[in-house]
C-alpha cells in the first residue's frame, strides 16, 4: 500500500510542554518524514541464476551498494544456528518452515538512527525492534506479553505501577559477546537519557513527561541548564523527584501524576526502554546518540550480521537472548531495499525474496492469465494498524513564500471542505492498492479501527458511526459508505461553496497542490489516478488537483515552507485511547502535532483573517469537545461516547478528511497472522514466532488464517 507520510509506531515527538490532566496522552505516534511508496517498480531487471546469499551481497538492487558497515569477529558469523534460536516455529499447516527469511523495505526508507531511545521514525523502529527489548512486548493478537518484565501490577487507584524484571538479561556487543548484565538501573539510565534535553535532543519525551511525576519538571530543568545537563546521571533525576525508582535490581516502580489504569500500555513505549551507562560512558554522549550497528549493544532477539547502507540489513540470533528457549527465530533474517516492484516480482519468483506486496499492475498481470500459478497464492493482508487521512493546510504559501490566499480562503469554507468527505469518490484510487477488494481500504473515521472497546465490547469507531448516522451501513464492495446518503451528489454543496467563496474573491477552479517524490513512478501513477478522482467527483470547474514533486524530503522541501494544500499520511496509536488521535488536531496545545506541523491551524489562531472566523470557531468547538471527553476519567463508556461526539464533529465539519486503511495483497511464505500485531508500540516487525513455509501460502490458507484470527479476537 502506498504510505505517503506515515505516523506509525516509531515517531516520537514533543512540541513544547504543558501541565496535562489525566489522559492527556502524548502527541501520539509517529511520523515518518519520508514519503513511503510501497515500491515504485519500473527498473529493468535481468533475470539470472544467483543464490539467495549472493543476491544480498550484490550492489545494484537500488543502485550502488552503499557503505558497508559490518562487525567483524567469528562469533558473529557462527551464532546463527538452530540451537541458538531455541523454540521451533509455529506450524499450523504441516509445511516445511524457512530457516532463513528475506524481506524488503522501500528504497526511500533508509534507517536514520540505530538508537531506539533517540529514533524519530517508524522506519528506524522497524529495524531496531529486532535488536532491543523493553519491559513488554505483544503477541499476534495485540495482547501485552512479558518481555524483560515478567509481571506487573498497579495499586488500587492505578497511580503506582510496579514491574518485576527478569534476572537473566544481558547486553551483548555486535559480536554477540556479553558486555553487561541488565538490571532495573538500566531503565533508570534510559529514562534519564530521554528526559535530558542536553543528551537526547529528540522529540520523544512527551510520553514520560505527561505521565510520570516530576518528569516534565526535570526535562525543563535540563533545558535551562544547557550543556551542563550532560553531566547529570540517573541519581540526579531521582533526586529531582522524578517518579521512578528501583527498590532492588529487578524491581521498577513508576508513580503517575494521575490515575492511569493502562499505564502498562504506556510503559511498552520505547521512551521507557533500557540503556547502559557503561556504554554511554564508553562512547560519549554524541557517539551514543548516533550509535550504529557496530558500536551499539543489543538485548533483543537478534544482532546485526551485516549492514550495507541503501541495500541490505542482515540479522542473526543473539546467542545470549534471554528468551531463546521460548521463541522461534530465523537463522538469518535479511531486509533488502527495493526500488521497483518489477524487480521485486522477479526476485520473488527466483526465491530471492520471501514476500512482496502487490500493486495494481502486478495483480493485473497475475489475474489476467487464468493459468498463472500465482492466482491461487494471492493473500489479502490484514489492515496495518494505521489510519490514513487527508490533512489540509490552512496557511498555505506559494513557491515564492507569499500566502496562497485563494486556497486559504477556499479551505476555510465549511461547504468547500465538506465536498471532500461527502463527494470525493476514491474507489479507483483504492484499486491502486487493493485491486481485488478496493473498498476494503475505505476509511470513514479519524481513529484507527480496533484501538479500544467499551465495557460492552463495542469497538470505538462504531460509536462514531452511530453519531454520523451510518452505523447501519455495511461494506458492500460497491459504494463508499460515506457517499451513500446522497449518492456522492454534492451539487448543492458545490453551488453553496462557489457562491460563498466567489463573494470574497476566490477564483475557480481552486488549485489543490499535492506533492509526490520525484523519483517514484509509482507515486506518479497513484497521483494520476487521484487527480482523475478529483476531476470525476468535483468537475474541472471547482477543485483541480495540481501534482508537484519534491526531491528527497517532504518536511524540508514542502511542509516547512508550507507549500502543500494537503498531505495524505497516517497515524498509529501509542496506547489504547482515542485521545491518541483526536488530541493531534486541537488548539491551545503544544503537543497537538497536526495543528502545529501540518494544518498550521495553530499559526492561523495567532492572527486569523476575517474569512477564517468560522474555521476558528469550528476548531474551538472541536477542542472543547475533546477536552470535555478527556476530563472523564472514571467512566470508560462515558469517555468513549464523549470522544465519539467530538470525532463526529471533526468529520461533519471536515477539519480533516479520512483517506484509507492499508489493506493490500501479497505473495508470501510467511503467515502474517502469526506475526506481532500491536495497535500501539514499536515492535510489529520483531521477527519472532513467525510461521513460515517453504511453499508459498495460498489464498485459501490465508482465508483460514483470517477466520481464525477474527474468531480469536472476537472471542
Amino acid at each position: 500500500m502506498l504510505e505517503y507520510e506515515r505516523c506509525g509506531p516509531g515517531r516520537f515527538v514533543r512540541f513544547g510542554t504543558r501541565s496535562a490532566p489525566f489522559f492527556a496522552f502524548r502527541i501520539g505516534k509517529k511520523e515518518n518524514n519520508i514519503s513511503e511508496e510501497r515500491i515504485s517498480m519500473n527498473i529493468d531487471f535481468e533475470s539470472r541464476n544467483i543464490t539467495r546469499r549472493s543476491f544480498l551481497k550484490g550492489a545494484g538492487v537500488v543502485g550502488a551498494a552503499g557503505l558497508l558497515s559490518a562487525c567483524g569477529g567469528s562469533k558473529s558469523n557462527n551464532s546463527g544456528s538452530t540451537a541458538a534460536s531455541g523454540a521451533q516455529a509455529p506450524n499450523s499447516t504441516g509445511a516445511t518452515p524457512l530457516k532463513e527469511y528475506i524481506s524488503w523495505e522501500s528504497a526511500n526508507r533508509e534507517i536514520e538512527s540505530w538508537n531506539l531511545l533517540y529514533s524519530q521514525t517508524l522506519t528506524d523502529a522497524n529495524v531496531v525492534t529486532n535488536l532491543w527489548d523493553g519491559l513488554m512486548s505483544f503477541d499476534c493478537y495485540g495482547k501485552l506479553v512479558p518481555a524483560i518484565a515478567t509481571s506487573w501490577e498497579a495499586n488500587e487507584d492505578s497511580t503506582v505501577w510496579t514491574f518485576h524484571l527478569r534476572d537473566d538479561v544481558d547486553w551483548v556487543d555486535c559480536n554477540g559477546e556479553v558486555k553487561e548484565h541488565i538490571t532495573a538501573t538500566d531503565f533508570l539510565v534510559g529514562l534519564e537519557w530521554v528526559l535530558n534535553a542536553s543528551k537526547n535532543e529528540a522529540n520523544n519525551t512527551s510520553m514520560p513527561t505527561l505521565y510520570i511525576v516530576g518528569a516534565e519538571e526535570y526535562y525543563e530543568k535540563t533545558k535551562d541548564m544547557g550543556a551542563a545537563a550532560a553531566d547529570l546521571r540517573y541519581q540526579d533525576m531521582l533526586d529531582a523527584g522524578v517518579g521512578i525508582e528501583a527498590p532492588d535490581d529487578y524491581t521498577l516502580v513508576f508513580t503517575c501524576k494521575d490515575p492511569c489504569p493502562y499505564f502498562d500500555t504506556v510503559a511498552s513505549y520505547t521512551s521507557f526502554y533500557p540503556a547502559s551507562q557503561a556504554l554511554i560512558d564508553e562512547l560519549g554522549i554524541e557517539t551514543f546518540r548516533g550509535c550504529d550497528n557496530t558500536n551499539m549493544w543489543y538485548c533483543g532477539p537478534y544482532i546485526v550480521e551485516e549492514y550495507i547502507q541503501g541495500n541490505t540489513k542482515s540479522y542473526i540470533p543473539n546467542p545470549h537472548y534471554y528468551n531463546a528457549a521460548n521463541v522461534s527465530r530465523f537463522e538469518r533474517m535479511t531486509v533488502t531495499m527495493i526500488s521497483d516492484q518489477a524487480i521485486a516480482f522477479q526476485l520473488y519468483q527466483n526465491r530471492e525474496l520471501d514476500e512482496m506486496d502487490l500493486n495494481e499492475s502486478t495483480i493485473t498481470t497475475i489475474t489476467s492469465d487464468p493459468n498463472n500459478e500465482y492466482n491461487s497464492q494471492l493473500c489479502e493482508k490484514r489492515a496495518r494498524p494505521t489510519a490514513y487521512a487527508m490533512h489540509f493546510n490552512y496557511q498555505k504559501n506559494n513557491a515564492d513564500g507569499t500566502p496562497d490566499v485563494n486556497w486559504n480562503k477556499a479551505i476555510a469554507n465549511t461547504a468547500f471542505r465538506q465536498c471532500f468527505y461527502r463527494g470525493l469518490n476514491l474507489k479507483a484510487w483504492f484499486s491502486r492498492y487493493n485491486k481485488i477488494n478496493p473498498l476494503k481500504c475505505e476509511n470513514d473515521y479519524y481513529t484507527m479501527k480496533g484501538l479500544c472497546y467499551n465495557t460492552q465490547g463495542v469497538e470505538y469507531t462504531t460509536l462514531v458511526a452511530k453519531e454520523m448516522g451510518f452505523d447501519a451501513e455495511k461494506y458492500d464492495g460497491e459504494t463508499m459508505i460515506r457517499l451513500r446518503a446522497n449518492g456522492g451528489d454534492i451539487s448543492a454543496l458545490k453551488k453553496q461553496a462557489m457562491e460563498e467563496l466567489s463573494a470574497i474573491g476566490v477564483t475557480f477552479p481552486v488549485k489543490a497542490t499535492y506533492f509526490i517524490i520525484a523519483s517514484s513512478t509509482s507515486a506518479l501513477d497513484n497521483a494520476t489516478i487521484l487527480k482523475q478522482c478529483f476531476s470525476d467527483s468535483f468537475g474541472d470547474d471547482f477543485i483541480k488537483l495540481d501534482v508537484q514533486t519534491y526531491v528527497s524530503s517532504l518536511t524540508q522541501e514542502v511542509r516547512t515552507p508550507q507549500l502543500q494544500s494537503f498531505v495524505i499520511n497516517g497515524w498509529s496509536a501509542d496506547f489504547g485511547d482515542p485521545i491518541n488521535f483526536l488530541g493531534q488536531e486541537t488548539l491551545h496545545d503544544d503537543n497537538a502535532f497536526y495543528s502545529h506541523y501540518y494544518s498550521n491551524i495553530a499559526r492561523v489562531a495567532e492572527a486569523p483573517a476575517d474569512y477564517q472566523k468560522d474555521l476558528m470557531d469550528a476548531f474551538e468547538q472541536y477542542t472543547d469537545l475533546v477536552n470535555a471527553a478527556n476530563a472523564i476519567v472514571n467512566d470508560t463508556d462515558a469517555r468513549y461516547e464523549a470522544f465519539a461526539k467530538a470525532e463526529a464533529y471533526l468529520l461533519e465539519n471536515v477539519l480533516v478528511s479520512p483517506a484509507y486503511y492499508d489493506i493490500t495483497w501479497s505473495l508470501t511464505h510467511a503467515n502474517e497472522y502469526s506475526k506481532i500485531y500491536a495497535m500501539y508500540g514499536g515492535c510489529n516487525y520483531k521477527a519472532v514466532n513467525w510461521e513460515t513455509s517453504e511453499e508459498a501460502y495460498t489464498t485459501v490458507q490465508y482465508e483460514q488464517f483470517a477466520k481464525a484470527f477474527n474468531a480469536a479476537i472476537q472471542g
